[in-house]
């Protein structure tokens, strides 16, 4: 209202001057009044120009009476922007030392707050050290009592020492005639042992370790999948127990025993893995005819281990071909090297035979023909004959070439 009020007052204030000027410029322009000399039509622009002079000194006049902000801004701009200038900077060297003062406030109440973990941790310990206080304080008095309960035992043991030295003496005669009595048993125990034994292999299917069947079991499938799996691998080993029985075979032979949790912790064991598993049910002991068979389960990864056709072991011969005995042992000598080889390679062996491939008949005729031919001296060579894997079984071909003449 303030502002609305100055601005009326300045307008009522510059029309009177601009009318006063006005009528005073007609009445010289009419009169043909001079001053200071000049002619009437200067006269009259020399009015003109003081009234809007009048007009703006007037203007000027009534807003710096009438208002302090008008005053500063005409009179007072410099050291206003000087004082701004000031408080600018003070406000900048205020706003340093808040941000230092932060910096300052966070180090501190991080100090604080690992001071407060370190005394929490110190209370722990404290209490800790208190409680086990309280307990060895508790441990001391049960020594303590135990200590005087001891020594009331010693005394007893003391007195009866005596009658346990004499009761020893008669003991050790006694222990004079169990001794004869015991090597009289000992020696029936081993005569009993040898005829059992003779008994049992006298009519033993299967041999401990023998594997009653095994295969291939697909991995990372449910575990309801693989537990079919493994009970076809059971019905497998149930129907060549009955097959080694024989006819002799009643209603409780060809039974297999596997414990529950065998079968649970393969199925699990095959489910997470990343490769397929071989699995092998395999007999614990000597299982005479008409007995149950007690098996457990083997678990091995299966990988390949030999491309086709890839080249498994290399040897040279020398023999004399008219000695069959000489050539029988070099070609056997060289199969029991591919058979180790190829189980260092990671093939399971047969774990009654040892033996982890099979050869046909024909390749070792040839090779013994071309042995023949080379007058026994040559360099054999064992090929996989097809892609084979740790579950095997490895086929072998066979190559003879004569280093007859060769230095």
């Amino acid at each position: 209202m303030y502002g609305l009020f100055l601005i009326m007052v300045l307008v009522v204030t510059g029309g009177a001057i601009a009318f006063i000027g006005d009528r005073l410029g007609s009445r010289v322009g009419k009169k043909r009044l001079t001053i200071f000399g000049l002619r009437p039509k200067h006269t009259s622009i020399l009015v003109t120009i003081l009234t809007g002079i009048s007009i703006t000194t007037m203007t000027l006049a009534v807003m710096t009476t009438a208002s302090d902000n008008v005053r500063t801004a005409l009179f007072g701009m410099e050291q206003l922007r000087q004082s701004m200038a000031e408080a600018e900077g003070r406000l900048a060297t205020a706003t340093a030392e808040l941000e230092r003062a932060k910096t300052e406030q966070n180090k501190t109440n991080e100090e604080l707050k690992q001071t407060q973990e370190a005394v929490e941790r110190l209370h722990e310990q404290r209490n800790a050290l208190e409680e086990r206080a309280v307990e060895l304080q508790r441990g001391n008095i049960l020594l303590e009592n135990a200590n005087r309960g001891l020594t009331e035992k010693n005394a007893e043991l003391a007195e009866n020492n005596v009658e346990l030295s004499e009761k020893n003496k008669n003991l050790a005669d006694g222990n004079t005639k169990l001794q004869e009595d015991n090597q009289q048993l000992e020696a029936r125990n081993r005569n009993l042992t040898t005829g059992i034994q003779i008994m049992r292999e006298g009519d033993i299917v299967f041999r401990a370790g023998e594997v009653i069947s095994s295969g291939v079991v697909k991995a990372g499938r449910p575990e309801s999948e693989i537990m079919g799996d493994l009970q076809m691998l059971t019905e497998i080993a149930r129907s060549n127990i009955s097959r080694r029985q024989g006819d002799e075979t009643n209603g409780e032979e060809g039974s297999i025993w596997i414990v529950q949790s065998d079968y649970e912790n393969a199925a699990k064991v095959i489910s997470i893995s990343h490769e397929d598993m071989i699995v092998r049910i395999v007999s614990i002991g000597n299982i005479v005819r008409g007995e149950s068979v007690p098996t457990v389960l083997q678990l091995y990864r299966n990988r390949k281990v030999f491309d086709d056709n890839e080249l498994i072991a290399t040897s040279s011969i020398n023999v004399d071909v008219n000695d069959e005995a000489a050539v029988d042992e070099a070609m056997t000598a060289f199969l029991r090297e591919v058979n180790g080889i190829a189980t260092r390679k990671g093939m399971l062996p047969d774990p009654i035979t040892g033996n982890v491939g099979v050869i046909d008949g024909e390749e070792i005729y040839n090779a013994i023909g071309d042995l023949h031919a080379n007058m026994g001296k040559a360099m054999i060579y064992a090929y996989s004959k097809g892609t084979c894997e740790v579950f095997g079984p490895l086929r072998l071909k066979l190559k003879i070439i004569g280093t007859k003449g060769i230095l």
